[in-house]
């Protein structure tokens, strides 16, 4: 079922790519497909304890679970943007944490992919935002 997603998925950003006229390095678009056909399955994505405590256990320097930390970052602030305000915390808040988490793990796995991915988190999330709530009816479905 996963291939399945994944080709869903990357027609979907190929079609909000040519919609609204954004363009993203190759690296980071197929770790955003990848990224959403891997919740797609996924109910158990949130951290055990809160975000805040998930980010205060990371260590330095260098922390694998760093990645799966900003993954849960990413892909909450891009397909639930609103998951929070009923506590006060509004998306930024989770945007912060996810790219500090990606810039920590770049530091001892794959740095071309997660210090650009740290560096420009907000834009890949709304990126995500607008190809969730754009795209065809179907895919709305599949987070909802």
């Amino acid at each position: 079922m996963q291939d399945a997603y994944t080709n869903v998925f990357y027609d979907v950003v190929q079609e909000s790519k040519g919609k609204h006229g954004y363009d993203l390095p190759h690296d980071i678009e197929a770790y955003v497909v990848m990224l959403l056909a891997s919740y797609v399955d996924r109910p158990e994505f949130l951290p055990e304890e809160t975000f805040a405590e998930a980010y205060l256990k990371l260590s330095r320097p260098g922390d694998y679970s760093a990645k799966e930390l900003g993954d849960t970052c990413l892909f909450v602030t891009g397909v639930f943007p609103a998951y929070g305000s009923k506590k006060g915390l509004n998306r930024k808040y989770f945007q912060d944490i996810g790219s500090s988490s990606y810039e920590i793990v770049s530091e001892v796995m794959n740095y071309d992919l997660f210090y650009p991915l740290s560096q420009h988190f907000d834009f890949v999330s709304d990126f995500i935002e607008i190809t969730i709530h754009s795209s065809k009816r179907e895919l709305n479905n599949l987070f909802r």
